[in-house]
């Protein structure tokens, strides 16, 4: 199915905007390490019954690197306005997910169910060991070049959570990691999240929610899904088993069904 393209302006950057299909609107937010790319399997069934939106946020993918703090939630608030939508389903992977809680607590009616995927919390201590790979991987880039990180990255024990276990899907995932220079040529400290944090607020949330925890994700990204699913009180949680950190790129069939079945109920 094809894509249109819609340009977004958002203060002094052009957002780029990819949407399919027709009915209600889903907007999709992605993680790191790649961009809006990576949902573009999953969109193909998903989009047979709703209008799907993704963009790259900023400092990923083809997206312009930032240049002074900014607010991703913001950025997600200008899409909606500029695309004249008033209320949208959500669904965030990884720090998508913490995009969309912070804008659904800063911009509740915007916004109708919530699916989060392996989701960040803003707040959550993330473990030195974490902090530590995604540092020296950014340096590695910088000194050496996007080539010789992601070979690093591939075959580095530590990252066996966030690469897919079977050859075809290592090597989308690759793809997706060298079409991601922008994150490396900007400053990722100049994102500022919602204060208070929203790990301390997640109980305001009242969206039905679904969580999706994949099941060889790390074990902090695992607490968090639980956190989240414990905290928002109209909450479930489902596991998606032998799926690493980003379910949708491993197994894009099971996860549009998992969604739909979600998005479809009364």
């Amino acid at each position: 199915m094809m894509s249109s393209i819609q340009i977004i302006k958002d203060n002094d950057t052009s957002i780029k905007v990819f949407s399919c299909g027709k009915g209600q609107a889903v907007l999709f937010l992605h993680g790191g390490y790649s961009g809006s790319e990576i949902w573009e399997e999953a969109l193909d069934r998903i989009s047979e019954q709703y209008m799907t939106l993704r963009y790259d946020q900023r400092g990923y993918g083809q997206s312009e690197p930032a240049v002074k703090p900014f607010s991703h939630a913001e950025t997600l608030k200008a899409v909606l306005d500029g695309l004249e939508l008033k209320r949208v389903h959500l669904i965030g992977s990884s720090f998508g997910g913490a995009v969309a809680i912070d804008f659904s607590l800063q911009y509740p009616e915007y916004v109708d169910r919530l699916v989060l995927v392996g989701p960040s919390v803003n707040g959550m201590n993330i473990p030195f060991r974490m902090k530590l790979e995604g540092i020296l991987d950014y340096m590695r880039v910088r000194r050496s070049g996007m080539d010789k990180a992601v070979e690093k990255l591939l075959r580095k024990k530590f990252w066996r959570y966030l690469i897919p276990q079977t050859e075809t899907r290592r090597q989308r995932f690759r793809e997706l990691y060298l079409g991601n220079e922008s994150f490396y040529t900007g400053n990722p400290s100049l994102q500022k999240p919602l204060e208070p944090n929203a790990v301390m607020r997640l109980k305001e949330i009242d969206n039905k929610t679904l969580v999706i925890e994949p099941e060889r994700d790390h074990v902090f990204n695992r607490k968090a899904c639980r956190v989240v699913h414990e905290n928002i009180p109209n909450a479930k949680k489902i596991v998606m088993s032998g799926c690493g950190h980003y379910p949708h790129l491993e197994q894009p069939e099971v996860f549009s069904k998992i969604v739909l079945e979600f998005l479809n109920q009364s």
